[in-house]
């Protein structure tokens, strides 16, 4: 065979080779809520984090409502607006699209549960990167920074109540004590609500249940405790520079990596796992309301270092 017909069968040979890797390669579509902010640091960070092996395609949410192509093999949605533009696409779009696995990124477990609840069941893998603390972990946050303190405050909301068995187990072993309210379903109910837990509690502890912690209620909450010396420990960065004494969260990137750990299981052909909490943490404290309420407070990374160590180097 001539030389330049080898070369040409070798060529060919190596290009199909290509083509055949990349149709096999599996297909990941990142829907962002928004296109900048902290949801493109999370889709920037998943994209690192997978590598160029996996090439994950990111686009705006609502560019699958109209877009008309073969559905991928895994959708990451990244916030709540995505999962549901997304949840609506593929609702939508056939059989082809109606078995596409999902993962939510950035979402909270209330918001995921209530759109699990409407998936029919066994029909569309689907799972979450939670933006949520476990209550360990916010618990253990009151008693390594606040060891004075053993009775904790909450407020009562649909979602909270929810979780107030696991709460109770938490706290036992750290020897905290619960004080809750009964259930407050309006606006107008929280104020009576957190009069009546103040008095009782020498700490609030607030859980993200949205019909209680919202643009609305927020303000008047801090200031209420405040005046009352009560210290409120949150779960936002943004609350703790509004008035809250300290929070523990994590940062879009540290979910965003928790994510990466089960796409790259779902990769490995062990299906999406069930719905994560994040593995990695920050902790925020407002220095000066901690100084005005007569507090002291460790520096946040030592508190994180310790926390850590509590759960096992994580």
């Amino acid at each position: 065979m001539p030389r330049f017909f080898r070369h040409l069968a070798l060529a060919c040979l190596v290009y199909m080779t290509l083509v055949l890797e990349v149709a096999a390669a599996p297909r990941i579509w990142v829907a962002l809520a928004e296109e900048g902010g902290p949801y493109a640091e999370a889709a920037t960070t998943l994209k690192e984090e997978l590598g160029t092996d996996s090439e994950p395609y990111v686009v705006h949410w609502r560019a699958l409502l109209t877009a008309r192509f073969e559905p991928p093999d895994l959708i990451v949605a990244v916030g709540v607006a995505a999962l549901d533009g997304v949840l609506e696409r593929l609702g939508k779009g056939g059989e082809s699209w109606g078995h596409v696995p999902l993962l939510a990124m950035l979402v909270p477990q209330a918001v995921f549960d209530a759109r699990l609840a409407a998936n029919p069941a066994g029909r569309r893998p689907f799972s979450a990167a939670l933006i949520d603390q476990p209550l360990g972990r916010q618990l253990a946050l009151v008693k390594r920074a606040l060891p004075q303190y053993q009775r904790v405050g909450v407020l009562s909301g649909p979602q909270t109540r929810l979780v107030f068995d696991a709460l109770e187990k938490e706290a036992l072993p750290r020897g905290l004590t619960l004080r809750k309210t009964p259930l407050v379903n309006a606006t107008e109910g929280i104020y009576p609500a957190l009069k009546q837990v103040i008095d009782e509690s020498e700490v609030i502890l607030a859980l993200p249940d949205p019909s209680i912690y919202n643009s609305a209620s927020l303000q008047n909450i801090l200031l209420t405790t405040y005046r009352a010396r009560i210290p409120l420990v949150a779960f936002s960065p943004a609350y703790v520079k509004a008035g809250a004494v300290m929070a523990v969260y994590s940062t879009p990137a540290q979910v965003a990596r928790r994510a990466a750990e089960m796409v790259r299981q779902w990769q490995a052909g062990r299906g999406l796992p069930l719905p994560q909490k994040p593995r990695e943490f920050e902790v925020a404290v407002n220095e000066r309301v901690a100084a005005s309420l007569g507090l002291w407070i460790d520096a946040p990374n030592l508190i994180v270092d310790d926390l850590r160590r509590q759960e096992g180097g994580r």
